[in-house]
């Protein structure tokens, strides 16, 4: 009867066991999801932070952070003086800092490229005994260790590439649409020539329909 218990515990401990194994994974997963899309800062030279009156000296530690990685620092004013060119190689950044009654404060990093979009962004809690700023500097520096983690070298190419799959992208329902009305125009009996010139497909492209 004792030996029947025993197993019974056993058993109970171990399926408590597994479910927190599962309860903790998900949560594991999400973070290293987060932290890979960070390498997509390798495709950018200059970082230009919102200027938000350098709460905690939170824009002070960033930009010199950002600094040592190799990044050029500039603000606003300097944006306006880069080329089209240029501006596809600055990030963004701002930082929102939470504090959280009876709990954990958090902050969240946030890096944006010229279109608006989320390059990288993350958020860290800490706990606050003593200070606000004291808080907000552990929560920093564990956004810092993350970038650090990703190992920044500027490759322009990552941008460039990416600037050429949107155009692709955006130019792929025009073409489309192009040899729909070839096609139309060929079942009805146009030339050829007629054909590239209202359409501007290329005479193998046609040739294919």
């Amino acid at each position: 009867m004792i030996r029947k218990g025993i197993c019974c515990i056993i058993a109970a401990v171990t399926l408590s066991t597994v479910a927190l194994a599962n309860q903790v994974e998900p949560t594991t997963n999400m973070v290293e999801i987060t932290s890979n899309i960070g390498h997509k800062i390798n495709g950018y030279k200059y970082l230009c932070m919102e200027q938000q009156g350098n709460l905690h000296d939170l824009e002070d530690k960033f930009n010199s952070f950002f600094a040592e990685l190799g990044f050029t620092i500039i603000t606003p004013d300097d944006e306006e003086e880069l080329s089209e060119e240029e501006r596809l190689y600055v990030l963004y950044g701002s930082y929102v800092y939470n504090t959280v009654p009876d709990g954990l404060d958090n902050m969240t990093l946030t890096l944006r490229n010229s279109n608006g979009k989320i390059i990288f962004s993350s958020t860290k809690e800490a706990a606050c005994f003593i200070s606000v700023k004291r808080c907000a500097n552990k929560a920093s520096d564990k956004i810092i260790n993350q970038i650090k983690s990703l190992n920044y070298s500027f490759d322009p190419t990552l941008v460039q590439n990416k600037k050429k799959e949107e155009t692709n992208a955006s130019n792929e329902p025009e073409k489309e649409e192009k040899i729909k009305m070839a096609r139309d125009m060929k079942a009805d009996g146009m030339s050829v020539e007629k054909i590239i010139k209202y359409t501007g497909l290329s005479e193998d492209e046609i040739n294919k329909l």
